[in-house]
């Protein structure tokens, strides 16, 4: 059905204030998107409050106004947010530049925006990594060997792509001839394929989704859809790779993701990170899309990971 030409419908989320415009930035031959949100929060006299600086990193095929209602809900708490299209998606990466990438440019593009709001936070401003499935994978890799990891004052994750649920893995003829592909096709784009329907129980994003054609239909490169798969290897593997993870991180997944397993969260909780400052949360009857879930969901989602950002931007 993606292939059906869709009428997009509006997202189904009204913002408490105008979404900034998107503004661009170039960098190593690409032409970024970006969108800065600030903070929403004044004082009784009219002063804006900013509480610390969120870095948003996004999922496979997704692009920056998946994030409107997180982004717009931390503004009101004094939470301002960054985030880029990736590249490789959205108006960074528009048509049949969609997928075009590879590890290198994923986590050099990644230090270079990384650089340039640690710059702006200065020192008097925390910066937090916030990234969803593809993107939690990421940057839980970045906690393992990011350059500025240790500028990073926490890490969330939502449904980080550790490990494919069972229902979304390759056969495993694919999954042997993956390096081959990878190596011999990198730039040969295909259909993800992926089921709108396990991305949220809520029908309204669902539509939004399946009708906008910013997100369907979700091509991948043979080398993007290697590399983020070998990056949750090493999450779910390498623990001497992991033992270098040192950032205090909160993993929340919801329990019905059949995307990504909730056991590669558990896994890499419970016998990988051996960094102390860490915390897991699962939550029951919840999908892939945390952020895109009911109001219910993500309400309860949003004051579990701003009550933990809110509790480590006070100096200790």
């Amino acid at each position: 059905f993606w292939k059906q030409k869709q009428t997009p419908i509006p997202y189904p989320y009204t913002t408490a204030s105008a979404a900034p415009k998107a503004q661009y930035h170039e960098f190593n031959g690409a032409k970024f998107a970006y969108v800065l949100w600030p903070s929403n929060l004044k004082t009784d006299d009219g002063n804006v409050v900013v509480k610390a600086r969120v870095l948003i990193v996004h999922g496979f095929g997704e692009y920056t106004q998946i994030y409107y209602r997180l982004m717009d809900k931390l503004s009101q708490i004094g939470i301002e947010t960054f985030m880029f299209d990736q590249r490789g998606s959205g108006e960074t990466s528009p048509g049949k530049l969609k997928g075009l990438t590879d590890e290198f440019h994923t986590f050099n593009d990644l230090d270079h925006f990384i650089d340039l709001n640690l710059k702006e936070c200065g020192d008097g401003k925390k910066l937090f990594l916030f990234g969803h499935s593809m993107g939690g994978g990421i940057i839980l890799n970045y906690g393992c060997s990011g350059k500025y990891k240790q500028q990073i004052a926490g890490i969330v994750c939502t449904g980080p792509l550790i490990v494919l649920h069972p229902k979304t893995l390759p056969n495993r003829l694919t999954l042997l001839l993956a390096p081959l592909l990878a190596s011999c096709l990198p730039t040969l784009r295909i259909d993800s394929g992926l089921n709108l329907d396990g991305v949220t129980s809520d029908r309204q994003y669902r539509e939004f989704l399946r009708q906008d054609p910013m997100s369907v239909p979700i091509y991948g490169t043979l080398r993007q859809i290697y590399d983020f798969m070998e990056r949750g290897k090493k999450l779910y593997y390498d623990k001497p790779y992991v033992s270098q993870f040192d950032r205090p991180v909160l993993i929340l997944h919801g329990e019905d993701d059949t995307i990504n397993d909730p056991n590669g969260s558990k896994k890499f909780f419970n016998e990988m990170c051996t960094f102390e400052e860490k915390q897991l949360k699962l939550y029951p009857k919840a999908r892939h899309s945390l952020c895109l879930e009911t109001d219910r969901v993500f309400q309860t989602v949003f004051e579990d990971m701003t009550r933990w950002i809110l509790e480590r931007t006070v100096a200790r």
